[in-house]
């Protein structure tokens, strides 16, 4: 062997190995009388494993966990640090490869998450598979010290697998989701729940005690939503999107509602004695609902946020598409009210830098402000805000992802100077000392027509 080949062998024994993917976390799910098992196999040991999603509860603020599962293996406990629910094992110990935990669905609303169980009639339930995402660390004292975020490198995300022992998801691409660190996908698994309805292009499962006129409201207006999205923004590619609306019963005075947007999914939960006859304010209640969430549909899902900081672009975006969508189909609609109220929540939240609200937990300023950032993309891009949002689309669809720096470099293009986008990134990035000031700025920027109130607010 010549003196070059055996450089070459040592320099080749001496590389290190490629990484090897992490492989996943498996979950299966099946249901056990009135509650749930979930069967989690890790793929490796560790004295931890922490839940990508771990909100709390929306009415107190607390950990839902700990009031719906039960661990029911053996030397590991469920506890919350800092912002993460984990399964830690116990004195150190590395927690087993294998662990059941029984579920008894938790049905209130999570603080801008996505609720965990849904109550849909009868027997029928559905869970929400992205809680069951789990990540690995080396040392549980971390996770007191992660983000919204957990950072790269730190942990162990090989992704998770979730499967509905019995049920069946309303995943697009079937019965196993696919979660790693920062992804939004999800689905609902049903169980004991009827197939879902499908007309005028739109599927739907809808609660069987949801009133009547309601269910058939949105049966009747979701299509025709999204019928008016599509003809301005182009194809979502959402081959068939599905409506999950569950009713949660009359116990409370009034009316409510919320929910979100999965991929291809419209989540509606819906609740109160004002519900139960036809109601006007529902209605509008309910019509805004789902145009701000099929929005998503592009603004979500053709193109996704990159990172928290980012999320401003697609709620404030839905919001604005949502108001000039209702515009359309309903003359008489006004959307001056809403955008004036979102001026108010901007700028009682502006001495704080929009892009970091997330972290703080301040999601009104996520809203409320990138509204206000849309609007004056609108009227810079010629007063097409439907025309500004498919061209973001078009230049990120093939990379799935849009963040501030790509928003803001369209909005230069688009207006043909560096004023909006140069006010946009200062809000975004340091707040404002006076933020009435600084909105009226921005406005005045962008061509905005508005009058100053008293107290110096801009008002439409």
């Amino acid at each position: 062997m010549s003196l070059r080949a055996v450089l070459a062998l040592l320099i080749l024994s001496a590389a290190p190995a490629a990484a090897q993917p992490l492989a996943p976390v498996e979950a299966s799910v099946r249901r056990s009388g009135d509650a749930f098992v979930a069967e989690f196999s890790f793929p490796r040991s560790a004295p931890a494993w922490a839940f990508f999603r771990s909100a709390r509860a929306e009415v107190d603020q607390q950990p839902w966990r700990a009031r719906s599962w039960t661990v029911l293996t053996p030397g590991v406990t469920l506890q919350r640090r800092g912002r993460y629910d984990a399964i830690v094992g116990v004195g150190g110990s590395p927690v087993p490869r294998r662990v059941q935990v029984r579920i008894v669905p938790f049905t209130r609303q999570l603080a801008s998450d996505y609720v965990p169980a849904l109550l849909l009639g009868g027997r029928g339930v559905a869970l929400f598979d992205g809680h069951f995402a789990a990540f690995s660390v080396a040392d549980p004292a971390a996770l007191e010290r992660f983000g919204v975020e957990p950072p790269e490198g730190v942990i162990g995300d090989g992704g998770t697998r979730v499967r509905f022992i019995g049920g069946r998801s309303l995943r697009i691409a079937g019965d196993v989701a696919g979660y790693r660190r920062g992804e939004s996908s999800g689905a609902y698994g049903l169980f004991d729940v009827a197939r879902a309805q499908v007309a005028n292009g739109i599927a739907t499962v809808i609660d069987s005690e949801t009133p009547a006129w309601l269910a058939q409201y949105i049966a009747r207006f979701t299509p025709t939503a999204l019928g008016v999205l599509q003809a301005r923004l182009g194809p979502s590619g959402i081959a068939e999107p599905t409506v999950l609306a569950a009713w949660e019963g009359a116990a409370n005075d009034g009316a409510s509602m919320n929910g979100g947007t999965l991929k291809g999914l419209i989540l509606m939960r819906l609740e109160g004695k004002a519900a139960l006859t036809p109601n006007p304010a529902l209605r509008e209640m309910a019509r805004w609902f789902i145009a701000h969430e099929a929005a998503h549909f592009w603004l979500g899902q053709a193109v996704a946020y990159e990172g928290s900081r980012d999320s401003w672009i697609m709620e404030g975006g839905a919001d604005l598409l949502a108001a000039r969508t209702v515009q359309r189909l309903d003359p008489a609609y006004s959307p001056t009210p809403f955008l004036n109220q979102a001026i108010r929540d901007c700028a009682a939240a502006l001495v704080k830098p929009v892009a970091t609200a997330p972290e703080r937990g301040e999601h009104r300023t996520t809203y409320a402000c990138g509204t206000i950032f849309a609007l004056a993309a609108e009227r810079a891009s010629g007063g097409d805000f439907y025309g500004f949002a498919r061209t973001l689309i078009a230049r990120h669809r093939s990379r799935g992802m849009v963040n501030s720096e790509n928003w803001l470099d369209l909005l230069t293009v688009t207006a043909g100077r560096p004023g909006p986008a140069r006010q946009v990134r200062a809000m975004l990035d340091g707040g404002a000392a006076e933020p009435k000031a600084a909105i009226a700025t921005l406005l005045r920027a962008s061509g905005v027509p508005f009058t100053l109130s008293a107290d110096g607010l801009p008002t439409l």
